[in-house]
């Protein structure tokens, strides 16, 4: 494992990168649409170059530019297409790469229905207009879907700027099983939660974990939206914790090394077990709608930026509903829409 004093940086038109160990990069390239950066991860071993989670599908280009910048070849030269989960700022991408790489994209049984129609499944994941009216109360709804008719939780849609797509040149693994990039072996762990789809990348020799973005620095976002699952969220937590992991590789924000592996998980289950104390202590006998409960855990004004903001909706929803199933808070139907009591 390299020191992380010879961990090597550069700012480029296209973005920036960090070459982390001798054969592996951090890319983070320029997002055109929004402010929401990805790490993509760039592997070289002799002649296998893999990329892990190439981002956006607007900064394909840039991508391009990127892999040629730092003498890979571009996009052509790519021999593995790998990802962490099928959202669109990590996986939107693939109908175009493909378009422009002989490579194959490592799809598993979870992302497998919806492959023939991929820009479409992207823009109906990112679509959050039902989840507003089915969650909001009056007049909050109203309002916020004055705001984001027609807009995606992206920014733009997959079908208006690019039209439909299939994903078809493609190679499957099953999740358990190890895929074999270059010297790597990487394992896929079930990693689900944030993304149904969701998996990890685990090299146990190199003890290299790529956790997409199952730890974040702030709450990894979980939305009934897009179909995540906060108890499968806990569950994948427990099962990360438990590797040995020495390189920390997280979607977004910076790799960890050694005890900082450690804190981030503990971070990630401080997280979630912060919300739903807070969330216990908002609810009152009197029924409250979701936007007053966040706004009230958030002290009482919305958090900023916008998109920090729409995380702790989201994650407030989603733990509301887990609440309900269990019997620890209820659901009191009402004309403005659905309200909610605490229980005991």
């Amino acid at each position: 494992m390299s020191d992380t004093s010879t961990e090597t940086y550069l700012r480029k038109p296209w973005g920036s990168s960090v070459r982390i160990e001798d054969d592996l990069w951090r890319l983070r390239l320029k997002n055109p649409v929004g402010s929401l950066l990805v790490n993509t991860f760039v592997y070289r071993h002799r002649d296998t170059l893999a990329v892990i989670d190439p981002g956006w599908p607007w900064e394909v280009q840039l991508l391009e530019d990127a892999l040629s910048d730092l003498g890979f070849g571009g996009i052509k030269a790519v021999t593995h297409w790998l990802y962490t989960h099928s959202h669109v700022d990590h996986m939107g991408a693939a109908v175009l790469l493909q378009r422009r790489s002989e490579a194959p994209h490592m799809i598993w049984p979870w992302v497998e229905p919806e492959l023939e129609r991929w820009h479409h499944y992207q823009d109906r994941v990112n679509d959050w207009t039902p989840w507003v009216e089915a969650a909001f109360a009056e007049p909050q709804r109203s309002q916020i879907l004055k705001e984001r008719t027609g807009r995606s939780a992206g920014g733009a849609r997959m079908l208006e700027l690019f039209g439909p797509g299939a994903l078809t040149h493609t190679r499957r693994y099953e999740v358990g099983e190890t895929v074999k990039v270059g010297a790597l072996r990487l394992e896929l762990l079930d990693a689900r939660g944030h993304d149904p789809s969701h998996l990890a990348l685990w090299e146990p020799s190199r003890r290299w974990l790529f956790s997409g973005d199952l730890l974040l620095a702030m709450p990894s976002p979980l939305s009934r939206a897009m179909g995540d699952d906060l108890t499968l969220y806990e569950e994948s937590l427990q099962r990360i914790a438990r590797l040995p992991a020495e390189l920390l590789l997280t979607g977004h924000g910076t790799h960890q090394r050694g005890e900082d592996i450690a804190r981030a998980v503990a971070r990630s289950r401080d997280q979630v077990a912060s919300l739903d104390l807070n969330l216990r202590q908002a609810l009152s006998p009197a029924p409250t709608d979701l936007y007053t409960l966040a706004l009230k855990m958030a002290g009482g004004k919305a958090l900023e930026p916008v998109s920090r903001w729409w995380v702790q909706i989201a994650n407030t929803d989603t733990h509301l509903q887990r609440m309900v199933v269990r019997g620890e808070a209820e659901l009191v139907e009402d004309a403005r829409g659905p309200l909610y009591r605490g229980r005991g």
